[in-house]
Protein backbone atom coordinates (compact mmCIF):
# COMPACT_ATOMS: atom_id res chain seq x y z
CA UNK A 1 0.00 0.00 0.00
CA UNK A 2 2.93 2.05 -0.09
CA UNK A 3 2.32 5.20 -2.39
CA UNK A 4 -1.24 4.62 -2.58
CA UNK A 5 -2.23 7.13 -0.50
CA UNK A 6 0.12 9.95 -1.98
CA UNK A 7 -1.93 8.90 -4.93
CA UNK A 8 -5.25 10.19 -3.85
CA UNK A 9 -4.74 13.78 -3.96
CA UNK A 10 -7.13 16.03 -5.28
CA UNK A 11 -5.40 19.51 -5.62
CA UNK A 12 -7.50 21.45 -7.36
CA UNK A 13 -10.11 21.80 -4.26
CA UNK A 14 -9.12 23.67 -0.70
CA UNK A 15 -9.42 21.06 1.52
CA UNK A 16 -7.25 19.77 4.86
CA UNK A 17 -4.18 18.06 4.75
CA UNK A 18 -4.48 14.72 6.47
CA UNK A 19 -1.99 12.73 7.69
CA UNK A 20 -3.11 8.72 7.78
CA UNK A 21 -0.97 6.64 10.31
CA UNK A 22 -1.58 3.07 9.99
CA UNK A 23 -0.74 -0.11 12.47
CA UNK A 24 0.30 -2.30 9.62
CA UNK A 25 -0.23 -2.17 5.69
CA UNK A 26 -2.30 -5.59 5.00
CA UNK A 27 -5.50 -6.36 6.39
CA UNK A 28 -8.18 -4.74 8.09
CA UNK A 29 -6.49 -1.49 8.68
CA UNK A 30 -5.46 -1.50 4.82
CA UNK A 31 -9.12 -1.82 4.09
CA UNK A 32 -10.09 1.31 6.31
CA UNK A 33 -7.10 3.37 5.10
CA UNK A 34 -7.63 2.56 1.17
CA UNK A 35 -11.64 2.85 2.02
CA UNK A 36 -11.23 6.36 4.06
CA UNK A 37 -8.81 8.01 1.66
CA UNK A 38 -10.67 7.96 -1.51
CA UNK A 39 -13.35 9.16 0.04
CA UNK A 40 -11.73 12.09 1.64
CA UNK A 41 -9.60 12.70 -1.48
CA UNK A 42 -12.95 12.51 -2.99
CA UNK A 43 -14.57 15.42 -0.80
CA UNK A 44 -11.31 17.37 -2.13
CA UNK A 45 -8.82 17.23 0.98
CA UNK A 46 -4.83 16.21 0.82
CA UNK A 47 -4.21 12.61 2.05
CA UNK A 48 -0.94 12.12 2.71
CA UNK A 49 0.72 8.47 3.94
CA UNK A 50 2.54 8.95 7.06
CA UNK A 51 3.58 5.48 7.35
CA UNK A 52 3.66 2.74 9.79
CA UNK A 53 4.83 2.07 13.20
CA UNK A 54 7.41 -0.62 11.62
CA UNK A 55 8.45 1.39 8.88
CA UNK A 56 8.86 4.67 10.63
CA UNK A 57 6.52 7.59 10.89
CA UNK A 58 6.73 10.51 8.39
CA UNK A 59 7.51 13.39 10.61
CA UNK A 60 7.04 15.64 7.60
CA UNK A 61 3.39 14.47 6.98
CA UNK A 62 2.26 14.91 10.30
CA UNK A 63 4.11 18.40 11.52
CA UNK A 64 1.85 19.82 8.23
CA UNK A 65 -1.80 18.00 8.80
CA UNK A 66 -4.32 19.45 9.67
CA UNK A 67 -5.50 16.27 10.84
CA UNK A 68 -3.79 13.05 11.53
CA UNK A 69 -5.83 10.12 11.18
CA UNK A 70 -4.29 6.91 13.16
CA UNK A 71 -5.35 3.18 12.73
CA UNK A 72 -5.33 0.75 15.34
CA UNK A 73 -3.59 0.79 19.01
CA UNK A 74 -0.25 0.71 17.35
CA UNK A 75 -0.36 3.64 15.20
CA UNK A 76 -2.00 5.75 17.49
CA UNK A 77 0.77 5.41 20.11
CA UNK A 78 3.15 5.77 17.86
CA UNK A 79 1.55 9.51 16.28
CA UNK A 80 1.02 10.56 19.67
CA UNK A 81 4.69 10.23 20.81
CA UNK A 82 5.50 12.20 17.84
CA UNK A 83 2.63 14.66 17.09
CA UNK A 84 0.81 17.61 18.69
CA UNK A 85 -1.68 17.73 15.54
CA UNK A 86 -5.12 16.67 16.38
CA UNK A 87 -5.51 13.27 16.37
CA UNK A 88 -8.48 11.39 15.27
CA UNK A 89 -8.15 7.45 16.14
CA UNK A 90 -10.03 4.63 14.18
CA UNK A 91 -10.01 0.89 14.71
CA UNK A 92 -9.47 1.04 17.73
CA UNK A 93 -11.57 -0.24 21.13
CA UNK A 94 -13.02 2.12 23.91
CA UNK A 95 -10.44 0.62 26.56
CA UNK A 96 -7.54 0.98 24.87
CA UNK A 97 -7.98 4.52 23.45
CA UNK A 98 -9.31 5.52 27.08
CA UNK A 99 -5.93 4.61 28.46
CA UNK A 100 -4.26 6.18 25.72
CA UNK A 101 -6.14 9.44 26.17
CA UNK A 102 -5.01 9.24 30.19
CA UNK A 103 -1.63 9.18 28.73
CA UNK A 104 -1.93 12.00 26.43
CA UNK A 105 -4.15 14.65 28.35
CA UNK A 106 -3.18 17.52 27.02
CA UNK A 107 -3.39 16.29 23.44
CA UNK A 108 -6.50 17.23 20.98
CA UNK A 109 -7.28 13.52 20.47
CA UNK A 110 -11.04 11.54 20.27
CA UNK A 111 -11.64 8.75 18.32
CA UNK A 112 -14.27 6.87 16.29
CA UNK A 113 -14.18 3.86 18.36
CA UNK A 114 -14.96 -0.09 17.12
CA UNK A 115 -17.35 -1.30 20.73
CA UNK A 116 -20.87 -1.60 20.03
CA UNK A 117 -23.61 -0.08 21.91
CA UNK A 118 -24.72 -2.29 24.30
CA UNK A 119 -28.01 -2.21 23.46
CA UNK A 120 -27.23 -3.38 19.71
CA UNK A 121 -25.90 -6.65 20.98
CA UNK A 122 -28.87 -7.47 23.41
CA UNK A 123 -31.11 -6.40 20.77
CA UNK A 124 -29.54 -9.07 17.88
CA UNK A 125 -29.58 -11.66 21.38
CA UNK A 126 -33.26 -11.45 21.55
CA UNK A 127 -33.60 -11.20 17.43
CA UNK A 128 -31.27 -14.90 17.41
CA UNK A 129 -32.95 -16.45 20.78
CA UNK A 130 -36.84 -14.88 20.87
CA UNK A 131 -37.24 -16.73 24.18
CA UNK A 132 -33.32 -15.94 26.01
CA UNK A 133 -34.80 -14.87 29.05
CA UNK A 134 -31.12 -14.89 31.11
CA UNK A 135 -27.69 -14.05 29.22
CA UNK A 136 -24.11 -14.08 30.87
CA UNK A 137 -21.26 -12.03 30.43
CA UNK A 138 -17.95 -12.28 31.98
CA UNK A 139 -15.74 -9.43 32.54
CA UNK A 140 -12.31 -9.17 33.43
CA UNK A 141 -10.83 -6.50 36.01
CA UNK A 142 -10.83 -3.79 33.72
CA UNK A 143 -14.46 -3.54 32.61
CA UNK A 144 -16.24 -1.10 34.35
CA UNK A 145 -19.35 -1.05 32.34
CA UNK A 146 -21.56 -2.95 34.41
CA UNK A 147 -24.77 -1.16 35.20
CA UNK A 148 -24.56 -0.08 31.55
CA UNK A 149 -24.86 -3.85 30.38
CA UNK A 150 -27.34 -4.56 32.68
CA UNK A 151 -29.43 -1.34 31.62
CA UNK A 152 -29.13 -2.93 28.07
CA UNK A 153 -30.19 -6.12 28.92
CA UNK A 154 -33.25 -5.04 30.74
CA UNK A 155 -33.95 -2.63 28.18
CA UNK A 156 -34.58 -5.63 26.08
CA UNK A 157 -36.44 -7.90 28.54
CA UNK A 158 -33.74 -9.88 29.80
CA UNK A 159 -32.15 -10.50 32.76
CA UNK A 160 -28.40 -10.07 33.22
CA UNK A 161 -26.00 -12.73 35.33
CA UNK A 162 -22.40 -10.96 35.38
CA UNK A 163 -19.22 -12.62 36.77
CA UNK A 164 -15.91 -11.17 37.28
CA UNK A 165 -12.89 -12.77 37.05
CA UNK A 166 -9.57 -11.42 37.89
CA UNK A 167 -7.18 -13.46 35.75
CA UNK A 168 -7.16 -15.87 33.09
CA UNK A 169 -6.37 -18.17 35.64
CA UNK A 170 -10.33 -17.97 36.86
CA UNK A 171 -11.76 -18.05 33.08
CA UNK A 172 -13.28 -21.82 33.04
CA UNK A 173 -15.06 -21.27 36.50
CA UNK A 174 -16.48 -18.01 36.35
CA UNK A 175 -17.56 -19.22 32.84
CA UNK A 176 -19.54 -22.41 33.99
CA UNK A 177 -21.04 -20.62 36.53
CA UNK A 178 -22.05 -17.95 34.36
CA UNK A 179 -23.33 -20.76 31.64
CA UNK A 180 -25.31 -22.58 34.41
CA UNK A 181 -27.44 -19.71 35.26
CA UNK A 182 -28.30 -18.57 32.04
CA UNK A 183 -29.26 -19.63 28.37
CA UNK A 184 -26.81 -17.53 26.20
CA UNK A 185 -23.49 -15.93 26.62
CA UNK A 186 -22.96 -12.24 25.78
CA UNK A 187 -18.97 -12.13 24.65
CA UNK A 188 -17.41 -8.93 24.94
CA UNK A 189 -14.38 -7.48 23.83
CA UNK A 190 -12.79 -7.28 27.27
CA UNK A 191 -8.86 -7.16 26.62
CA UNK A 192 -7.85 -10.50 29.14
CA UNK A 193 -10.70 -12.06 27.64
CA UNK A 194 -10.23 -11.73 24.35
CA UNK A 195 -7.08 -13.59 23.22
CA UNK A 196 -6.76 -16.46 20.94
CA UNK A 197 -6.54 -18.94 24.28
CA UNK A 198 -9.37 -17.21 26.31
CA UNK A 199 -11.79 -17.49 23.63
CA UNK A 200 -10.74 -21.01 22.34
CA UNK A 201 -11.68 -21.78 26.08
CA UNK A 202 -15.40 -19.60 25.73
CA UNK A 203 -16.13 -21.61 22.51
CA UNK A 204 -15.65 -25.39 23.69
CA UNK A 205 -17.03 -24.64 27.04
CA UNK A 206 -20.18 -22.84 25.85
CA UNK A 207 -20.41 -25.42 23.56
CA UNK A 208 -20.21 -28.46 26.18
CA UNK A 209 -23.11 -26.55 28.03
CA UNK A 210 -25.04 -26.16 24.37
CA UNK A 211 -25.44 -22.40 25.05
CA UNK A 212 -25.26 -20.14 21.95
CA UNK A 213 -22.88 -17.25 22.04
CA UNK A 214 -23.53 -13.24 20.57
CA UNK A 215 -20.44 -11.94 20.06
CA UNK A 216 -18.57 -9.12 18.55
CA UNK A 217 -16.50 -9.93 15.60
CA UNK A 218 -16.98 -12.19 12.21
CA UNK A 219 -14.14 -13.77 13.17
CA UNK A 220 -15.78 -15.65 16.31
CA UNK A 221 -18.65 -16.51 14.83
CA UNK A 222 -15.95 -18.47 12.03
CA UNK A 223 -14.82 -19.92 15.05
CA UNK A 224 -18.05 -21.01 16.78
CA UNK A 225 -20.00 -18.18 18.23
CA UNK A 226 -23.97 -17.93 16.46
CA UNK A 227 -23.76 -14.32 15.53
CA UNK A 228 -21.86 -11.41 15.98
CA UNK A 229 -22.60 -7.55 15.58
CA UNK A 230 -19.45 -6.01 14.44
CA UNK A 231 -18.46 -2.88 11.91
CA UNK A 232 -15.88 -3.58 9.02
CA UNK A 233 -13.19 -1.56 8.18
CA UNK A 234 -15.17 0.14 5.29
CA UNK A 235 -17.90 1.05 7.40
CA UNK A 236 -15.43 2.59 10.00
CA UNK A 237 -14.25 4.86 7.16
CA UNK A 238 -17.57 5.84 5.94
CA UNK A 239 -18.69 7.17 9.59
CA UNK A 240 -15.26 8.88 9.65
CA UNK A 241 -16.04 10.47 6.09
CA UNK A 242 -19.87 11.61 7.12
CA UNK A 243 -17.90 13.46 10.01
CA UNK A 244 -15.41 15.11 7.62
CA UNK A 245 -17.84 16.32 5.24
CA UNK A 246 -19.01 19.08 7.94
CA UNK A 247 -15.42 20.06 9.05
CA UNK A 248 -14.63 23.59 7.12
CA UNK A 249 -11.51 24.14 5.27
CA UNK A 250 -8.30 24.45 6.80
CA UNK A 251 -10.34 23.91 10.35
CA UNK A 252 -10.84 20.72 12.42
CA UNK A 253 -13.29 20.61 15.04
CA UNK A 254 -12.69 16.82 16.97
CA UNK A 255 -15.85 15.40 17.50
CA UNK A 256 -16.46 13.79 21.59
CA UNK A 257 -15.17 9.87 21.23
CA UNK A 258 -17.94 7.94 20.03
CA UNK A 259 -18.82 4.23 18.27
CA UNK A 260 -19.81 3.17 15.34
CA UNK A 261 -23.06 4.89 14.01
CA UNK A 262 -22.63 1.22 11.27
CA UNK A 263 -22.94 -1.97 11.78
CA UNK A 264 -22.99 -5.38 10.43
CA UNK A 265 -24.17 -9.03 11.37
CA UNK A 266 -22.87 -12.47 10.84
CA UNK A 267 -24.86 -15.86 11.72
CA UNK A 268 -23.79 -19.27 12.05
CA UNK A 269 -25.88 -21.35 10.55
CA UNK A 270 -24.59 -24.36 10.85
CA UNK A 271 -24.30 -23.79 14.91
CA UNK A 272 -27.97 -22.89 14.57
CA UNK A 273 -28.52 -25.86 13.46
CA UNK A 274 -26.45 -28.11 16.03
CA UNK A 275 -28.00 -26.27 18.79
CA UNK A 276 -31.53 -26.61 17.14
CA UNK A 277 -32.42 -23.12 16.59
CA UNK A 278 -34.66 -21.44 13.65
CA UNK A 279 -32.74 -17.73 13.14
CA UNK A 280 -34.42 -15.48 10.48
CA UNK A 281 -32.47 -13.88 7.60
CA UNK A 282 -29.74 -11.53 7.99
CA UNK A 283 -32.68 -8.63 6.84
CA UNK A 284 -34.88 -9.78 9.11
CA UNK A 285 -32.05 -9.88 12.08
CA UNK A 286 -30.68 -6.09 11.00
CA UNK A 287 -34.16 -4.80 10.87
CA UNK A 288 -35.05 -6.27 14.36
CA UNK A 289 -31.92 -4.88 15.24
CA UNK A 290 -32.74 -1.37 14.07
CA UNK A 291 -36.42 -1.19 15.06
CA UNK A 292 -35.91 -2.63 18.55
CA UNK A 293 -39.02 -4.56 17.55
CA UNK A 294 -39.08 -8.27 18.84
CA UNK A 295 -39.60 -11.24 16.21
Amino acid sequence: MAGLLLGLVLPARAGLDVAVVVSQRGGAHAAFAQAFSRAAAGLGHRVLDAGTPAEGLDDVALARADLVVASGDAALSAALRLNPRPTLAAMIGQARFDALRMAHPDRPLSAFTLDQPAERQFRLLKAVLPDARRAGVLLGPERGDRVDLERAAAASGLDLFVRVIGDEAELIRGLEAVLRDSDSLIAVPDAMLSSPSAARSILLTSYRFQKPIVAFSRAYVDAGALAAIFTTPEQVAADLIAWLRLQKDESVQLPPPRGPASFDIAVNRQVARALGLSVADDAELLRLIATGDQP
